[in-house]
């Protein structure tokens, strides 16, 4: 019996799942390769209300794994970016039987005042793109998106988190990650059982997720 793999692309990737699902099959996923749209990317619709949560894509993620029509075998999910966090969601809610952790650590560790000056940030930002301010897209990528969301920066949550994870996980860390080298390992290292690898582009982590996830104990 093989596993399938579900992807939580990143959050601000205008493709949405689309290279996802290309790359794993390219790399020879033995599985089926679930690789969603999140709200407001390729062709999923923003939200209604038009707000984004870090928990949007653990729902939707849910949503699938509970769909699947053999649910004895938890899929491994790979969550890229702040969906790194709903894919560490699943797993401690027994949707996942392996992680991979894309830049998706959680992060940077914020001071309050830190944290309030990067929401307003973010705000000015929005305030500031006339696209962004205006309805979004009925399909299509949200404009505000290019903004990015914040992502978790709680850190005392993230380690207890990593701490109650009893599922195998992957971390691979691209350019694009923005945690800086004691962050990460702090985190790794509340892992019960973690492994590390880089890459640079989606085919090079499909390849190193392909590579992993096949030496994962056979699924019953």
């Amino acid at each position: 019996m093989t596993r399938d793999v579900l992807v939580l692309h990143r959050v601000g990737d205008p493709r949405g799942g689309s290279p996802w699902r290309d790359a794993l099959g390219l790399a020879g996923w033995p599985g089926r390769v679930l690789a969603p749209d999140l709200p407001g990317h390729g062709e999923t619709a923003a939200p209604v209300g038009g707000n984004y949560e870090l928990v949007d894509a653990a729902i939707i993620g849910a949503g699938l794994v509970a769909g699947l029509t053999d649910t004895t075998v938890a899929p491994v999910v790979v969550g890229v970016g702040t969906s790194g966090w709903a894919a560490q969601v699943l797993a401690l809610g027994g949707r996942a039987g392996a992680l991979v952790l894309v830049d998706g650590l959680g992060g940077p560790w914020l001071e309050p005042a830190e944290a309030v000056a990067r929401n307003a940030a973010l705000l000015r930002a929005l305030a500031q793109d006339p696209d962004a301010m205006g309805p979004p897209p009925a399909a299509g990528f949200d404009p505000r998106l290019r903004h990015g969301i914040l992502g978790q920066t709680d850190r005392p949550l993230a380690l207890r988190a990593a701490a109650a994870l009893e599922v195998p996980v992957l971390v691979v860390e691209t350019p694009e990650s923005g945690l800086r080298r004691e962050e990460a390992d702090e985190v790794i290292g509340a892992f019960r059982d973690a492994h590390q690898a880089r890459a640079a582009t989606v085919d090079d982590i499909a390849a190193a997720t392909v590579a992993w996830a096949g030496g994962l104990p056979a699924p019953c």
